[in-house]
């Protein structure tokens, strides 16, 4: 996940450059309290999937506005796909890991850990069945809303 001040910015640079060809604007709400966020997505036929976040406004509790402020535009969080989500919890757990959050659409579930328990770096976890179809993610994401 790429964190930016300016999605429209950040998806084409990269679609220029790198001939990545971003999706439709999806505006999901995470049960964190890291706040509303725009998110675009590309998901190619590998199952490599690239989200770029913007946050929705100006809010200083913002997780996303915190870090472009500090950091700037640049890499936010991995994304990691595992074959049994309550198992990689457990596991977690019993390191004194716990989610910050969930995000559940359809079929696809992630839970959000924390920066702190990964050395800095924001983790999900997801259990995804369809991970490697083409726009799959997209098309449960889109269901949600």
């Amino acid at each position: 996940m790429v964190a930016t001040d300016d999605l429209d910015r950040t998806a084409t640079t990269l679609n220029d450059r790198l001939n990545i060809g971003f999706g439709e604007l999806l505006t999901l709400t995470t049960e964190t309290t890291a706040g509303e966020h725009d998110l675009q997505s590309v998901i190619d036929d590998t199952g490599i999937g690239i989200d770029v976040v913007q946050s929705t406004g100006p809010d200083a509790d913002d997780a996303v506005a915190q870090y472009v402020d500090e950091y700037g535009t640049g890499l936010y969080a991995l994304a990691f796909q595992v074959a049994d989500l309550e198992e990689a919890r457990a596991h977690l757990a019993a390191d004194g890991v716990e989610p910050v959050g969930e995000i559940s659409a359809g079929e696809f579930t992630e839970y959000l850990f924390h920066p702190r328990d990964f050395d800095g770096l924001f983790v999900f976890l997801a259990e995804f069945p369809h991970a490697f179809e083409i726009n799959r993610r997209l098309e449960v994401l889109r269901e949600q809303k």
